[in-house]
């Protein structure tokens, strides 16, 4: 290979390293323009709700004990019967638990940004069994051989943010309604709501029905806790691409263009909400947010993260192009100076700040396609020149609008996205072997067309 083709690689190479510099900024941009995105969210969440985390309802009974002890008394050399008390609270949480959330979202604008917000009905269902209740009961008179009382029962919802709770809960307590208030009691997790509820009997089994129903709202993010022994949420709303998330995925879920349909069904096995019941039975910790299941009601592939993926392919095609460059060079002996390789990699590099800039104020679909037609129509002009045919410009302009036509299906995709660009490249690497494979590199020699030649076939 001659000194002069050498370098020239090495030149086209450099330039190419060079390119790379402002596809990173444009990435930095990219994740600039996230971060006022993020802020937004923050934001919005100050002034609207948050991200929800419902769980309950949780029956709140406190108790106390009443019972003799001896103590030696050393004056009188004897022991005395000293009267005392033990108190504290039992948590009981339902026997079986049906939820079910219907949600409606919406956005909310700031800017360009927009957020997704929800507003919708949560139902709860099911029933109390007094059995723990009469166990813990027996252990502790067996215990302290004294005789236990239980006090004012409460039945408590903990809320992460109260702001989504617009209204009074519709709630029933053995058939009869009961009113709710303000906090949830519990002092390690204040936040939520309580309501005062008859109590157990103390002698024999029973069971206790309840349902509620309360307006919720919040963003983003819905998580439901399974808190009964046997829980069955579902979950309704008209978003079309949820993110599962949570200790559990669904058992069953259905999703279209309309929306989704889900639903999480655990045992106690399954459950184990032992641990985190005991401390928050002490006032230690009352935090059943690892044990939630929900939704996150996020677009999976949104303006940023598509044009993030598609600046991630930028050196792929500016590799490409220049490559395409150096086969007409050396297949059709002309000439490219480095400052029109250069030229054109700029072009190609700056197709993605337009599509960011255009995709804030437009779907970005139209983006893609106004930031394509712009490129793909600069280049077909510029190159008419480079390579002295307008042919040869056009066909270069529809070749690289193809390519990213099956760019933006790369980045569209949610599954396919890895096993799309694995071939592109594949493909781009069988096209340069197959089109040089009989080309000599040993005695590779390019020679300069006559311009004014050139020009007058072109005429």
């Amino acid at each position: 290979m001659s000194k002069k083709i050498t370098l020239k690689l090495i030149i086209i190479g450099f330039l190419g390293l060079l390119l790379w510099i402002p596809l990173l900024l444009e990435q930095g941009v990219v994740y600039e323009r996230m971060s006022y995105r993020d802020q937004v969210v923050r934001d919005i969440a100050s002034k609207w709700t948050g991200q929800q985390t419902i769980t309950g309802p949780i029956a709140i009974i406190p108790w106390q004990l009443a019972y003799t002890e001896k103590q030696w008394h050393e004056e009188s050399k004897s022991h005395r019967i000293i009267n005392k008390k033990r108190s504290g609270q039992y948590l009981l949480l339902p026997s079986h638990l049906q939820s079910h959330a219907e949600i409606m979202n919406d956005t909310r604008s700031r800017g360009i940004y927009q957020i997704p917000v929800y507003s919708g009905q949560l139902k709860m269902e099911g029933r109390f069994s007094n059995s723990k209740l009469l166990k813990h009961k027996q252990q502790l008179e067996a215990k302290y051989k004294g005789q236990l009382s239980w006090g004012q029962a409460r039945v408590a919802i903990l809320i992460s943010d109260m702001r989504g709770i617009i209204s009074e809960p519709e709630s029933l307590w053995r058939n009869k309604a009961i009113k709710f208030s303000a906090g949830s009691t519990l002092k390690s997790q204040a936040q939520g709501i309580h309501a005062e509820v008859p109590g157990w009997s103390d002698s024999q089994s029973e069971e206790t029905t309840f349902s509620i129903a309360m307006p919720v709202k919040g963003m983003e993010r819905l998580l439901l806790t399974p808190s009964g022994d046997n829980s069955d949420i579902t979950m309704t709303s008209d978003w079309p691409h949820p993110s599962f998330t949570g200790r559990h995925l669904p058992s069953n879920y259905e999703i279209s263009e309309s929306g989704f349909n889900a639903n999480w069904s655990t045992s106690p096995f399954s459950a184990d909400l032992k641990s985190i019941l005991k401390e928050c039975q002490n006032n230690n910790y009352c935090d059943f947010s690892g044990h939630s299941v929900g939704t996150e009601f996020i677009d999976p592939v949104d303006m940023y993260s598509q044009a993030e993926r598609s600046i991630k392919y930028g050196l792929l095609f500016i590799a490409v192009t220049f490559m395409l460059f150096f086969l007409f060079e050396v297949l059709k002996e002309l000439q490219i100076h480095p400052i029109q390789y250069g030229m054109v990699g700029m072009a190609l590099a700056l197709f993605y700040l337009l599509l960011v800039s255009l995709s804030e104020h437009i779907p970005f679909l139209g983006a893609y396609v106004i930031a394509t037609i712009a490129c793909c129509g600069l280049l077909g002009i510029y190159l008419s020149s480079v390579l002295r045919s307008k042919q040869r410009g056009a066909w270069f302009a529809v070749g690289l609008g193809l390519l990213y036509s099956l760019l933006y299906m790369i980045i569209s995709s949610e599954d396919f996205a890895l096993l799309m660009g694995s071939i592109l490249i594949f493909s781009t690497l069988a096209v340069s072997m197959l089109t040089t494979r009989k080309v000599d590199w040993y005695n590779l020699k390019t020679q300069a067309k006559n311009p004014q030649k050139d020009i007058d076939q072109t005429a």
